[in-house]
């Protein structure tokens, strides 16, 4: 019992580890929350939503590091959802953006790299170099590395008659 225990808070330490390096925005409406059992739904595109079952009650943006694993990207969304009272997410994009330049510290470890890509960011004339963001090559004064942030857009749905019934129990504005 006490391993399971273990396991348990051991794996909750490690989501809020990784979920800490990733930041949410969110701008919509808010209801009861649910529970962290309940289902998330998720579409790839708003082609993918079902007509007239769901509502958008909200638009986020989730950004972090480039290299932040899929499935820590998808639980730290579900949590906004539930969070939030949606039932479902839609993905609208997601993108890759250079964030920054950073210099190549001496010794550094090289994380896993394709073939044939160019660890050092070094020319054939060997002077470092990068491609700017107008896709144009230039030199550097000295190696450096991009540091690369992922923002993926989303939109929080909520089930149309649990929205309705939601909705009938606010006060009217107006």
């Amino acid at each position: 019992m006490k391993f399971l225990f273990a396991k348990i808070i051991l794996f909750q330490a490690a989501v809020l580890l990784f979920s800490g390096c990733m930041s949410f925005d969110y701008v919509g409406q808010s209801f009861t929350p649910r529970s962290e059992s309940a289902p998330v739904s998720f579409f790839q595109g708003r082609d993918r939503i079902p007509p007239d079952q769901y509502r958008i009650i909200g638009r986020g943006c989730l950004r972090g590091p480039q290299d932040t694993d899929l499935y820590d990207r998808n639980v730290k969304l579900r949590e906004e959802a539930r969070e939030k009272g949606a039932d479902a997410v839609c993905i609208v994009s997601t993108e890759v953006k250079a964030a920054g330049i950073y210099p190549q510290a001496a010794g550094e470890f090289p994380g896993p790299l394709a073939a044939g890509s160019n660890v050092d960011n070094l020319s054939p004339a060997n002077t470092p170099w990068e491609v700017d963001s107008f896709g144009e090559m230039r030199t550097l004064k000295s190696k450096e590395k991009v540091r690369y942030v992922f923002e993926t857009k989303v939109l929080f749905l909520k089930k149309t008659a649990d929205f309705d019934a939601e909705m009938k129990k606010r006060p009217a504005l107006l």
